[in-house]
């Protein structure tokens, strides 16, 4: 059960607070992956860099997270925030290079059964 219910309107205003984060989370994932150790061995010493950047992708995924959205992919820099329509769950979706908040889909049905947000559709109120 999610802390926090989010309303269309209240995500996107989340969304204005957590979007410098969820695009640096983008920057510091590709980062990580450009910078990550094709092997490691026991005795192999790994450049202090790597850890440097998943240092800051932990504080940032925190940020996002105390903010009440969840993070689905690293890569695109997705966040779903959860929601209530018509007595259901749901999840409202975004990711990095997308102007605003304007998706959502059933659990279940994940980022490729998005559906645009009607704005005055049975959305809930947190209660």
């Amino acid at each position: 059960m999610p802390d926090r219910w989010f309303t269309p309107r209240s995500a996107r205003q989340t969304l204005d607070a957590l979007r410098p984060a969820a695009e640096n989370l983008c920057r510091l994932y590709r980062k990580l992956e450009r910078n990550r150790p094709a092997r490691i061995l026991s005795d192999q010493p790994v450049d202090p860099l790597y850890f440097t950047l998943v240092w800051h992708l932990h504080r940032t995924l925190g940020e996002i997270h105390r903010g009440g959205a969840q993070v689905k992919d690293l890569r695109r820099g997705q966040l779903e925030f959860p929601a209530r329509r018509a007595g259901r769950p749901v999840l409202l979706c975004w990711q990095v290079g997308e102007t605003t908040l304007g998706f959502w889909h059933e659990p279940e049905a994940g980022f490729a059964g998005r559906q645009p947000v009607d704005e005055d559709g049975p959305w809930e109120e947190a209660g």
